[in-house]
């Protein structure tokens, strides 16, 4: 199946086009990763438990960080059909591989808290939450015209993934969930970015990016609207007005829909050939590129 991975972006979309993105030297070190396989930081190096249930039991500890999760809960999660009868004794080994990856012997980060256990985490020591911290600092600032700004945040907060989220761990209930709404927030996040770098001026490098993205996220009528802007711009005015006609075509065979009032009214905009349109500015949001709908 075509998944973003095939685009060749590399997870990392930057002002001068999909290259891998150089961390800020600001930025305090991460300790946890889940924005791709689940690995913990230790010695200076990223490590990868071996174990599928030990990542799964991490990974459930992860999403509820700084919050205890009992035995009981652990046991549901990592085993949801059936539990072995020796469910928690391997529950105290799974927690015991952690710490030693975590250099953490004592458990003072992954702590034995009644009646269950804890894992600690400062701000800023997961990516996911780095991740929604700099999504939501660049839409804010997409928001308040800042264009420059809100290309480069939101670059920076896509550069933190190396692929889906948890990719390596067994779906459990809790991992799958924040999984997905993980992928909700990258996808909000990549429309926001490409509609930042469209005002700045962007199109013709992002064209045949945002066409990948519309073949793996058809339903995504967002990425639809950037697509028809970046066409109208790049020079391709009829190639804009079909990519309308096959937006209409999938929202009413796939959902019953029509496209949404902002997709119509781009399209009756590039109709009637507003030159608006070829003039994105750093200062002004264009035609079509208003909304802050994130379908």
């Amino acid at each position: 199946m075509l998944d973003d991975s095939t685009l060749g972006l590399n997870w990392a979309p930057r002002a001068n086009g999909y290259a891998p993105h150089e961390p800020s030297q600001a930025d305090p070190p991460l300790r946890y990763r889940m924005l791709g396989p689940v690995e913990v930081r230790s010695a200076g190096r990223w490590i990868s438990l071996p174990q599928a249930k030990c990542r799964a039991l991490l990974a459930v500890l992860l999403v509820n960080a700084n919050q205890v999760v009992s035995t009981d809960a652990l046991r549901e999660q990592i085993w949801p059909c059936a539990a072995p009868r020796t469910a928690d004794k391997l529950i105290q080994q799974y927690v015991h591989q952690v710490r030693r990856a975590l250099s953490d012997p004592d458990g003072r980060q992954l702590c034995t808290r009644a009646p269950g256990y804890l894992l600690s985490a400062d701000q800023g020591d997961l990516d996911g939450d780095r991740f929604t911290g700099f999504a939501a600092l660049g839409e804010r600032a997409l928001a308040d015209g800042d264009a420059e700004t809100a290309a480069n945040v939101l670059g920076r907060a896509l550069a933190l993934w190396r692929g889906p989220a948890l990719a390596d761990v067994p779906d459990t209930q809790a991992t799958s969930a924040e999984a997905n709404r993980l992928e909700g927030c990258r996808l909000s996040a990549l429309e926001a970015w490409i509609e930042a770098e469209l005002i700045c001026g962007q199109h013709n490098r992002l064209t045949p990016v945002i066409e990948t993205l519309v073949a793996v996220h058809p339903l995504r009528e967002q990425l639809r609207v950037h697509l028809m802007l970046a066409l109208f711009r790049s020079g391709r005015r009829a190639d804009a007005l079909e990519a309308f006609r096959d937006l209409s075509r999938t929202l009413d065979d796939e959902l019953g829909l029509r496209p949404s009032a902002e997709a119509q009214e781009l399209h009756q905009a590039i109709l009637r050939d507003e030159h608006l349109l070829d003039r994105p500015s750093s200062s002004a949001v264009p035609v079509g590129a208003e909304s802050t709908s994130r379908h």
